[in-house]
């Protein structure tokens, strides 16, 4: 998670102006595919010998990333030398001073909040609904590729300026997901149609977010990373933390209910802002 939020705002930072969002996207598009990837591999492994054995693989990987990165990456002078701990206070400035942020950090709080939900009550449901086996449950972490796959596409569209068009729809595909999650509560063939879309509107959202945030001020990327990612996970353990509660109250049906309500609300919050011209031209 900390690698995360370190590599891409160095990407922005490594990039060109025009091709910010979609150098962010390519980089994003590595990450979200990794963690996709662990659900299932970390389902094999656990299937097939026992939990403890994929911590070990984690921290055998986490070595040798650390020693690629340090091999591979450039070096990079630090654009600030103020002190650590004014840097941290300075991230609460920087959030209240720029409402783009704030903005930006409740639509990925709330999407992701609704992906959490999903995440976290599946494997309720595949377990009492269709008896699958941690492995089973862990192999439909692939059918996320497809919505990693959309970080390039959402990257390029903020590039060309229609950011704030694609973030709705983008909410729009995370909401419409949830129809299909409904029926996918006994039929197979819905449930995976549902993962297919909500995948692909969280991530073109969450791209199209970082798009935008780091236009703001290019000297302080980390920063703005650090405030848009912070409000970010406040979201996704908001979504993890009530689909357990109302999963054991009213099942899978009341999940649905729960993960539809956070990206409508995020529609409502977009509604606000929505003006012409539609299409900003990219800065900074």
């Amino acid at each position: 998670t900390v690698t995360a939020q370190i590599f891409a705002p160095f990407a922005a930072h490594l990039a060109t102006p025009m091709n910010r969002g979609r150098s962010v996207g390519i980089v994003m598009s590595g990450l979200l595919i990794g963690i996709l990837l662990a659900r299932t591999v970390s389902g094999v492994i656990a299937g097939a010998t026992s939990w403890r054995v994929v911590y070990l693989v984690a921290a055998v990987l986490t070595f040798a990333l650390s020693v690629a990165c340090r091999m591979e990456l450039p070096s990079s002078a630090p654009t600030t030398r103020t002190a650590y701990h004014r840097l941290l206070g300075s991230v609460a400035r920087i959030y209240l001073d720029e409402p783009a942020l704030r903005r930006r950090g409740l639509y990925g709080a709330l999407v992701f909040a609704s992906f959490s939900t999903f995440w976290t009550a599946i494997a309720f449901q595949m377990a009492d609904q269709y008896h699958f086996s941690q492995t089973v449950i862990g192999l439909f972490g692939l059918l996320g590729v497809a919505g990693a796959g959309c970080a390039q596409v959402a990257g390029r569209i903020a590039d060309a300026g229609w950011g704030r068009v694609a973030t709705a729809g983008f909410i729009l595909l995370t909401a419409v997901s949830w129809i299909a999650g409904w029926a996918g509560g006994s039929r197979i063939g819905w449930l995976v149609a549902g993962i297919l879309v909500l995948d692909l509107g969280v991530q073109g959202t969450h791209i199209s977010n970082q798009s935008e945030v780091y236009r703001l001020r290019p000297e302080a990327r980390s920063r703005l990373t650090t405030g848009y990612m912070c409000t970010y996970f406040v979201g996704g353990v908001t979504g993890s933390a009530l689909a357990g509660a109302v999963y054991g109250a009213y099942g899978w049906k009341g999940v649905c209910l729960l993960g539809a309500v956070f990206p409508t609300l995020a529609l409502l919050v977009w509604l606000t802002e929505a003006r012409w011209p539609l299409r900003t031209m990219a800065r900074g």
